[in-house]
């Protein structure tokens, strides 16, 4: 067998933390040993289906237009049938509980989920995924925060998980544009102070909270990058609180890095996260992070010396700690330096590829007998 069938299954491929994932993950991937196709449920028409195909890899979108759609399940059963891929690999729960019955049912040699959110399910959700879990090889936790979550309040066993960290290529932030030069770039004043987030504008990123601190800081502006459901109640809200000329939602962006480059301090206020691929690429581009204490992000932010770590749904702190970074330059630039630093040593997503690679070899080695070597490919061990 010259290279291993791998199929990733995903619940859709919009923006988000799993998409940019799966994405970097292809990208880096190694095509010579591995040869992957990628199904989603809906969402198949979108930018990151889009850049998945660039890479020369098959995107097929189920058509689920609703969930546990009877008959987009039958196409799954029947497309893992045809592909009948070696190693099925899958992300996000609504791809994970059809997609470990399946795989089981057709026959599919190694499952791989993966887990990277914590405390958005109901119980329902919880059970389901308890009981399928017996069906996957492993499963992949993008924190600890999110392992011992899914072992402790789900029932998964300890045992199957691995943590595998989110990574990005930190080439890509290493020519960014001064302040001043991203700002003029933008059409923004050098003379203001600007904080920033970058985020779907769900409930969960829990931006009101951000909203909230924003009235007690004086002359600052924020710029708000990303775009989701919220949007409309959060404009409303900062025109409600007289805020709306110092808050600027400038909706999605293909490449926020030079927006990264025109900030003071980059903001994370959400209620959950199982680790934030947006406070992954600001700390890349040297910012300091002011972030909740919520899911993995302590394992990313070191309180005090990346950043500044306050609890969740308190507007007042939140407030209070990105006023002290404001207020000094000087930590901010040591911060900015230590989470690139931080982010270089243990972010990476070659390290995050060469884990992912290491469990697909480990598996194929216990459950097939196989190995790989350059001059002969995969083949048993002897």
């Amino acid at each position: 067998m010259s290279k291993i069938p791998i199929f990733h299954l995903i619940t859709e491929l919009n923006i988000g933390g799993a998409e940019k994932a799966l994405t970097r993950l292809l990208v880096h991937l190694d095509r010579d040993r591995f040869a992957p196709t990628v199904a989603c449920l809906y969402g198949g028409d979108g930018p990151v289906a889009e850049e998945i195909r660039a890479l020369n890899i098959s995107v097929i979108d189920l058509g689920m237009t609703a969930k546990w759609r009877w008959d987009s399940l039958w196409r799954l059963y029947f497309l893992l049938h045809r592909e009948y891929p070696i190693i099925l690999h899958t992300w996000m729960f609504h791809a994970n509980v059809p997609g470990r019955v399946l795989g089981r049912l057709v026959g599919v040699p190694v499952i791989i989920s993966s887990e990277r959110t914590m405390g958005m399910e109901g119980r329902w959700r919880y059970w389901l995924n308890r009981i399928t879990s017996v069906l996957t090889d492993r499963v992949v936790c993008v924190s600890q925060q999110v392992a011992d979550f899914i072992v402790q309040e789900v029932g998964i066993s300890r045992h199957k998980t691995l943590v595998v960290p989110n990574g990005i290529d930190v080439r890509n932030f290493e020519h960014l544009p001064t302040k001043q030069q991203a700002r003029a770039m933008l059409g923004l004043s050098f003379d203001r102070i600007l904080i920033g987030t970058v985020a779907r504008l769900d409930r969960v990123k829990r931006l009101d909270v951000l909203l909230q601190a924003m009235r007690s800081l004086r002359d600052v502006h924020i710029v708000i990058v990303g775009d989701g459901p919220e949007r409309v109640r959060l404009e409303a809200m900062s025109a409600r609180l007289g805020l709306a000329s110092h808050i600027h939602f400038v909706g999605q962006q293909d490449d926020v890095r030079t927006w990264l480059a025109a900030m003071d301090v980059f903001v994370l206020s959400s209620d959950w996260e199982g680790m934030s691929n947006a406070v992954l690429e600001a700390m890349a581009a040297e910012l300091p992070v002011v972030a909740t204490t919520v899911g993995g992000t302590p394992e990313v932010v070191v309180d005090g010396m990346t950043g500044l770590l306050v609890p969740p749904r308190d507007p007042q702190a939140l407030a209070q700690a990105i006023h002290a970074l404001l207020v000094d330059p000087e930590r901010r630039n040591k911060m900015g330096q230590a989470g690139r630093d931080r982010v270089r040593h243990h972010f990476t997503v070659e390290r995050m590829v060469e884990k992912t690679e290491s469990l697909y070899e480990q598996l194929l080695a216990e459950k097939l007998n196989v190995r790989y070597t350059k001059e002969a490919g995969w083949q048993p061990i002897s």
